[in-house]
């Protein structure tokens, strides 16, 4: 792996009080094509607390409480619309295609709010003229892709593995090799619409760093893909969770928040910690460029601050939270579970240097020719 990246031990990161490893300053990088400072020229005036109209909210799928709707209304007066996307790439193409317009508050993760900062299509705000700017955790201040939050506020994080069914899988899989050449007994497996932790995995599987432009690294992953398809049954984000605990597929890629609500529905569901590592990521709040309602999103990202409004994500989609409060609103449930307490001893969730614009381009290409 490239040397950039974040390196310091994260095998306790998801427990209580170990949220300080997601503090990514330093990990190098970034996606920008001259190396230049975020252009500031999308700055909003101050903050206006609204107290009616609409918030267009897009995030991904089955990522906001239904609970949290009604209660952002009652509590507000601001009616709440949410739509989905499936991956951060969805997302970029939607905002690119509209300018910035179209949503009022949409949920990257960590690279791609870098990615869409440079480019000028989110709102710059600073999260600190926020009335609940100070309940962001100081650790999640100063992160690499976006220092002192002038574009985000933070939403949840967690990792991203595999998870296969006990009961169907007689295998011990314990590694991105065994997910790219799985046991027949898993019949066609699950992947994620996600072109940087599909190929980023097999990058893991073939020893080719992350971002890399050598030609042979990048032949050697889209082969191990190319012999993966024929034993893939979809290559979708969306209906992950359900597909796992419903038994329609017996193993796939998936979040750990998300592979910890299927275990609870099918016990036999096992999230493995590959021993080439997986990505620690975090997903953010931010305001298009576009936006129409900008107090009302305002609004909404102040009210994601108040612990007891986003512990109720924090337990509902089963992730952690950069928000002060929110970890002892945890449940003891969350607490004990294996796909969120990282295992005693394994330091290798580690966050993952984004891609410029060249080797990106490159991990498209692959994608797409994996994808067919």
């Amino acid at each position: 792996m490239r040397n950039t990246r974040w390196t310091r031990r994260a095998a306790s990161v998801l427990a209580l009080g170990a949220a300080g490893a997601l503090a990514l300053t330093g990990c190098g990088g970034g996606v920008t094509d001259g190396g230049g400072e975020v252009a500031d020229d999308t700055a909003s005036g101050e903050y206006v607390e609204a107290t009616s109209g609409e918030v267009n909210l897009y995030t991904w799928s089955d990522y906001y409480p239904e609970e949290l709707i009604k209660k952002f209304t009652d509590d507000t007066g601001i009616t709440l619309n949410v739509d989905y996307f499936d991956s951060n790439e969805s997302l970029e193409a939607k905002l690119r295609a509209s300018n910035g317009a179209g949503y009022d508050v949409v949920v990257p993760s960590d690279y791609m709010v870098e990615i869409l900062a440079n480019d000028g299509l989110l709102l710059k705000f600073d999260s600190s003229t926020l009335p609940n700017g100070g309940n962001i955790k100081p650790e999640f201040l100063d992160v690499y892709f976006d220092q002192d939050r002038m574009y985000s506020t933070p939403y949840l994080y967690g990792t991203t593995s595999f998870m296969y069914d006990t009961d169907v899988i007689s295998e011990d899989l314990t590694s991105w090799a065994d997910y790219f050449n799985p046991p027949e007994s898993a019949g066609r497996v699950g992947t994620m619409n996600d072109q940087t932790e599909v190929i980023n995995s097999a990058l893991r599987v073939t020893g080719g760093e992350f971002c890399t432009t050598e030609g042979a690294e990048l032949q050697a992953a889209q082969d191990l893909l190319l012999d993966f398809k024929p034993r893939v049954g979809t290559i979708n984000s969306d209906g992950i969770l359900e597909r796992l605990a419903n038994g329609e597929q017996a193993m796939a890629m998936i979040w750990n928040g998300a592979g910890h609500r299927a275990a609870l529905e099918r016990p036999s569901l096992k999230y493995v910690y590959p021993e080439e590592g997986i990505a620690l990521w975090q997903d953010n709040f931010t305001i298009p460029v576009g936006a129409e309602n900008v107090d009302q999103a305002k609004t909404f990202l102040n009210w994601m601050l108040e612990p007891e409004n986003m512990a109720v994500a924090v337990n509902f989609q089963a992730y952690a939270s950069g928000v002060a409060g929110t970890d002892e609103l945890m449940s003891d449930e969350l607490r004990n579970s294996p796909a969120i307490s990282i295992p005693e001893g394994y330091d290798l969730a580690l966050p993952v240097t984004p891609c410029n614009n060249e080797e990106m381009t490159n991990y498209t290409k692959i994608f797409e020719t994996f994808k067919g």
